[in-house]
């Protein structure tokens, strides 16, 4: 990366106590402990307003303490949650592509603001590691032999360390995409995007409050007409790809500042891992989904044909790297690969 790229993004993670002393705006806030707790219950089980209104009175008949006072109702707690506004969980709208006369919409927020709800957590941002840390046991002979359970203990921690300026700290960006069926019928479904770090360590990153939504995808509904339309599928995966390219697009302008309460922290952004089930890797790698296509794994080169050999040489399986597929592209030899005659936008990242 180049050393000397202006850093124009500073992310502010440091307590609310401390931003309050400093920070000229009012933000409204909630007048008391069991104003805050309800509105948390209220969004938490999306309670209706009828049923929000019930508990409303049912506290209010019951409880005498007029300084845990609940709202009148609960339109007026969702009022006053909104004149909150706090920047870094507002989402907004991207239009990303139209086809068949249909504008398909990206509802996400930008990639620093989810970053910020994560690292705004005291209890997560204490564990989180940002410097190269190897670790090592002794095997059965007494000698030290290196251990991967981190990604700050990996070599690929150690490369970007070394890649970046000096003084410099990694960010370690995960994201995590699946389609999902929101009610109990399957007709409704959404694809939700999450973001989470490999800074912070597993046993803690594996905890809810250690992962936020960053997006929601847009997508394209088939149909058995759809389904005979070679134009229909390339359309869909530029839909994905795009969608992806304005997520990730503020990390490519390189380094930002991360200021806590202990100071400055100088971060370079890499988008480490990509997770997903075998439809989402196929979508993010432009690859074939078809079992009967030439090579059907998205992460290698290997034939179909070859897949259920126990002999195969190991050292002969090439996995698919982006030199290599853009290689494939360059030499028309996409269906070859079985893959998809599109660039794929994960190519400009480091």
């Amino acid at each position: 990366m180049d050393e000397s790229s202006s850093i124009t993004t500073t992310i502010d993670v440091r307590s609310a106590q401390k931003i309050k002393k400093t920070s000229s705006t009012t933000i409204p806030s909630f007048p008391n402990l069991a104003y805050e707790e309800f509105v948390q219950l209220l969004t938490k089980h999306n309670l209706s307003d009828s049923v929000a209104n019930d508990i409303i009175g049912l506290f209010n008949k019951f409880h005498m303490d007029p300084t845990a006072a609940l709202p009148s109702n609960a339109k007026a707690a969702r009022k006053l949650l909104d004149a909150m506004q706090i920047p870094h969980i507002l989402y907004k709208k991207t239009f990303i592509m139209e086809y068949n006369q249909m504008q398909y919409i990206l509802h996400h927020r930008t990639i620093y603001d989810a970053i910020k709800e994560l690292l705004s957590n005291e209890d997560i941002f204490k564990y989180c590691v940002f410097d190269y840390m190897p670790k090592y046991i002794k095997n059965i002979r007494g000698e030290n032999e290196k251990c991967y359970g981190e990604q700050y203990s990996g070599e690929w921690w150690n490369r970007a360390q070394s890649s970046i300026s000096k003084g410099a700290k990694v960010l370690s960006i995960i994201l995590y995409s699946d389609a999902t069926t929101c009610d109990m019928l399957g007709k409704t479904s959404e694809h939700p995007v999450f973001i989470t770090l490999g800074n912070i360590p597993n046993w803690r990153r594996n905890k809810p409050d250690a992962k936020v939504l960053l997006a929601y995808l847009p997508r394209m509904k088939e149909t058995d007409e759809h389904k005979k339309q070679k134009e229909f599928y390339t359309a869909k995966h530029h839909l994905f790809q795009r969608s992806f390219e304005v997520l990730i697009e503020p990390i490519k302008s390189g380094s930002f500042d991360l200021r806590t309460d202990d100071g400055m922290i100088w971060c370079y952004p890499f988008l480490s891992e990509l997770l997903g089930d075998m439809p989402e890797h196929h979508s993010l790698t432009l690859t074939f989904s078809s079992p009967n296509c030439n090579m059907p794994c998205y992460a290698c080169t290997t034939l179909k044909n070859e897949f259920n050999n126990p002999s195969i040489d190991n050292s002969t399986i090439q996995l698919r790297t982006p030199t290599i597929m853009q290689n494939a592209l360059k030499n028309d030899e996409a269906t070859q690969y079985s893959l998809q005659n599109i660039d794929n936008i994960f190519w400009s990242l480091p």
